[in-house]
């Protein structure tokens, strides 16, 4: 069903420009960043709530993922610690890029509506700004 009949209003919360097609993966995106835009705009373009104004910021939700992938991925290659150029062990560095990028993860899933909690914000028309998520961040 088109919402764009003239005369029609769209329902609430579904932009008058809602993508119907999923957009090709930015080029700028990691491995894993376009793993997880295959995964999550086939259902946020299903549900009718992007517009080409928020590609940006399912861009950014995605790379964010991906970081958190590579950091993932170089604390199991390296371990938990590293040694500097002195010999002494400091804490692998990635765990600050996976803890910021779990935390932009987080924030961004909510925004785009990927979490239990603001889905059920959106359908009763609420805020949407709970981190808690269920994309494994």
């Amino acid at each position: 069903m088109s919402y764009h009949t003239r005369g029609r209003k769209s329902p609430a919360g579904v932009p008058a420009d809602a993508l119907e097609k999923v957009p090709s993966a930015p080029t700028t995106l990691s491995a894993e960043g376009k793993k997880e835009w295959r995964r999550v705009m086939p259902v946020l373009v299903a549900r009718r709530v992007l517009s080409p104004a928020d590609i940006t910021a399912a861009e950014t939700y995605c790379a964010a993922v991906g970081d958190a992938a590579q950091a993932r991925a170089a604390l199991k290659r390296d371990g938990d610690y590293i040694a500097n150029a002195k010999g002494e062990l400091k804490r692998h560095p990635a765990w600050t890029t996976l803890r910021e990028a779990t935390t932009a993860a987080r924030q961004w899933a909510a925004e785009l509506g990927l979490t239990p909690a603001s889905r059920s914000r959106i359908s009763e028309g609420g805020d949407d700004d709970d981190a808690d998520s269920d994309l494994g961040l």
